[in-house]
């Protein structure tokens, strides 16, 4: 549930908020003004990923209290999922970046999202096991983000494992991330 929540609410969050402030002429206003591109995306990104943070913290303690569930080295675990979960937002929300500039209309934000996390809803072991799709397309499958995220989580939190037993998945956000912030500073336009 981690995983489909950060994925959704990162790409249309972003998506829909910069397509408004560019549609707005809001950020025309601020290339205007001395506020750089960086400025401008790490202030929205700071604000996106403390808020879905919050989120996360709330369906663990939800899971943790409400189910039992049981978190394995109990506050590194914790903290671990929180770390692995704003790795995945941030690299989320990239893609949310370059659709709201590729964007000719608010019409299209939601199949441009879809296109990018439907396939990766029911590929990446989100509602049901990878075990079961077709064996010729598990090379898509462990490359994508959400695969990638969804597997760290379920080491970190019902394997036990840390952090630096996930280089693997931590490596496939970070190949994801830089592609798609690379997409996104192409794409970026003022107006």
């Amino acid at each position: 549930m981690i995983g489909f929540s950060l994925i959704g609410s990162a790409v249309f969050g972003v998506a829909f908020l910069f397509f408004s402030l560019r549609e707005t002429l809001v950020l025309k206003r601020m290339y205007a003004s001395p506020v750089s591109k960086t400025n401008i995306v790490v202030g929205e990104s700071l604000g996106r990923v403390f808020f879905q943070l919050l989120i996360v913290i709330v369906l663990i303690l939800f899971g943790r209290f409400a189910y039992h569930f049981y978190l394995a080295n109990g506050v590194i675990t914790f903290i671990e999922l929180l770390i692995i979960s704003t790795l995945a937002l941030v690299v989320f929300m990239a893609f949310g970046f370059f659709i709201s500039s590729v964007a000719k209309n608010q019409n299209v934000i939601p199949i441009y999202a879809n296109l990018f996390m439907f396939p990766q809803y029911f590929l990446s072991g989100t509602f049901f096991p990878k075990t079961v799709l077709p064996q010729s397309i598990d090379w898509l499958i462990e490359i994508l983000p959400l695969t990638a995220l969804n597997d760290a989580l379920r080491k970190i939190a019902f394997e036990g494992s840390h952090l630096t037993d996930c280089w693997r998945q931590i490596g496939i956000l970070g190949v994801w991330g830089v592609i798609l912030y690379a997409l996104a500073i192409w794409a970026f336009r003022w107006e």
